[in-house]
C-alpha cells in the first residue's frame, strides 16, 4: 500500500525522490520524517503489495533515484529473494541507488552477499545520522551516473551531520590520539568537499580496527562496513582483500554463531600502528618550538 508523499516545499523537480519501503510504521515515519525535515522529497509505502507492486511503482515513478526498503517487508519476501529483487530493481532504473534496512537477524543473512549491487546496507535500529549520510551519498552517486549518461541534473543534497564531540585529547593514548586527528581530517574533508571527496574505504576500516584494538571493543562485520563509508559490496571486497593479504581474521559470537567479529592480526595491528606512528612523528618534528 502506497501512502501520499511527503513533499517538502523546498524541493523540486530536478531532485532524486527518495522512496521508503517498511511495513514497521514507526520505522517508517522516522525514515520519512529525518529526510524531508532534511528538505528530501519523500514518498512512503509498506510493501502490501509484495515484490511486483513495488518494481511496478518504481516504473511508474522516474523521479525516484534512490529506494529504501527493508526486504523483509514485501509479502512472500524470503531472504532468498533478496538479490533477485534487487537485480530486478536495477533493470528498471539503472541509476537506481538501493538502500537495504533489516533487522540485524535478518541483516546477517545477506551482508555476505557480494552480488548484492546496494548503495548501503544499514541494520536497524536506525540512527539518524547514519540514515541522512547514506541516503547523502546515494543521492550523490545517483546524481553522479546521471551526469555519465548526459543528463544535465541538480540534487539537492541533505546537510551533512556535524562534527562528532571528540574525547579531551589528554585522556586518550597518543596513538588514539592520532587515529582522532586523522579521522577529524576525513570528516572536515567530507564537510567541506562532500560533492567531489571521497573517503578512502580500506583506510577507514583499518583505522576503525586499530580504534577498537586499542579500546578492546569487538566490531561486527556489519559496523565496519558502515565505518568504511563506501557501498557495502565494496567495502566487503576491501575486507576480502585485507584477510587475503593476511591483515585481519574472524571470529564468531559464541551466543550467535551467525555473527561475525573481525579484528586485526597481528601483522595488521603492526602495519598500522606503523602509519599512525609516522604521522605522529612528522607532525613533531614540523612542530613550531619553544
Amino acid at each position: 500500500m502506497l501512502s501520499n508523499p511527503l513533499i517538502n516545499d523546498r524541493a523540486t523537480e530536478a531532485e532524486a525522490m527518495v522512496l521508503l519501503i517498511d511495513a514497521n510504521a514507526a520505522s517508517l515515519e522516522f525514515m520519512a520524517r529525518a529526510l524531508s525535515q532534511r528538505g528530501t522529497h519523500v514518498l512512503t509505502g509498506d510493501g502490501g503489495g509484495g515484490v511486483e507492486a513495488t518494481l511496478e511503482l518504481l516504473r511508474g515513478q522516474p523521479q525516484v533515484g534512490v529506494l529504501v526498503i527493508d526486504p523483509t517487508s514485501l509479502v512472500g519476501y524470503s531472504g532468498s529473494q533478496t538479490p533477485d529483487f534487487v537485480q530486478r530493481a536495477a533493470a528498471v532504473r539503472q541509476d537506481l541507488q538501493v538502500i537495504l534496512v533489516a533487522e540485524p537477524p535478518e541483516f546477517s543473512r545477506f551482508t555476505d552477499t557480494l552480488v548484492l549491487e546496494v548503495a548501503d546496507l544499514l541494520p536497524k535500529p536506525l540512527a539518524r545520522g547514519t540514515l541522512l549520510r547514506a541516503v547523502f551519498e546515494a543521492q550523490r552517486r545517483h546524481a553522479s551516473n546521471r551526469e555519465r549518461q548526459g543528463e544535465s541534473v541538480v540534487v539537492r543534497m541533505p546537510e551533512r551531520p556535524g562534527l562528532p564531540r571528540r574525547q579531551p585529547a589528554r585522556d586518550i593514548s597518543p596513538d588514539l590520539r592520532t587515529l582522532q586527528l586523522l579521522a577529524d581530517i576525513d570528516e572536515f574533508r567530507c564537510s567541506a568537499l562532500g560533492d567531489v571527496f571521497e573517503a578512502d574505504a580500506t583506510w577507514s576500516m583499518l583505522s576503525e580496527l586499530l580504534r577498537a584494538q586499542l579500546l578492546r571493543r569487538q566490531i561486527s562485520v556489519t559496523s565496519l562496513c558502515l565505518a568504511s563509508r563506501s557501498p557495502v559490496t565494496t567495502a566487503l571486497r576491501r575486507i576480502e582483500r585485507l584477510q587475503a593479504a593476511g591483515l585481519v581474521s574472524f571470529n564468531l559470537d559464541p551466543k550467535d554463531r551467525r555473527r561475525k567479529y573481525i579484528e586485526l592480526t597481528a601483522a595488521g595491528s603492526a602495519r598500522v600502528t606503523e602509519v599512525i606512528r609516522g604521522v605522529a612523528r612528522r607532525l613533531g618534528d614540523e612542530s613550531p618550538g619553544p
